[in-house]
């Protein structure tokens, strides 16, 4: 569940060990129509990252370079995308979202109400597409379902 507030997160079995706020529960209305299909976490070194991640018995679905990055994911409700980028120390950098309406769409709307958003483009997932929302304090991006299996 989204809710508003300083970045955090939370953990039902096991937290692994990065310097990231845990949030309370909460309650809220899921908002039909979307879904969140993934968290991006940056980390200064990603061998570490994964070390963090097996602790707690999650190990990575998919190793690669993301903008010539390497990254690791992994499956913890939504997938955890972790990108080794030159920061201090573990954070959290942004989210997205999946939505059933076509994203062309909603980039319209969303432009007719002033916000900043990029052209849908084909995304690292085969088949799927993506839009970044930009001006906002965390990474925010939007993308079509996917639709494999």
């Amino acid at each position: 569940m989204l809710v508003e507030g300083p970045p955090a997160w939370r953990w039902t079995d096991g937290t692994p060990d990065f310097p990231i706020e845990a949030c309370n529960a909460s309650s809220g209305k899921s908002a039909e129509g979307w879904d969140l299909d993934h968290v991006v976490l940056l980390v200064p070194n990603l061998e570490d990252a994964v070390a963090a991640m097996d602790a707690i018995d999650e190990r990575p679905r998919l190793r690669m370079h993301v903008n010539e990055r390497p990254a690791a994911f992994f499956r913890v409700g939504p997938v955890l995308e972790v990108i080794e980028s030159p920061v201090r120390r573990a954070s959290l950098y942004g989210l997205v979202l999946t939505a059933e309406e076509p994203l062309e769409t909603i980039a319209l709307r969303w432009r007719s109400m002033g916000r900043d958003v990029t052209d849908p483009k084909p995304a690292i997932q085969p088949g799927r597409r993506i839009f970044t929302v930009r001006a906002t304090e965390t990474g925010f991006a939007v993308m079509s379902p996917d639709r494999a299996g």
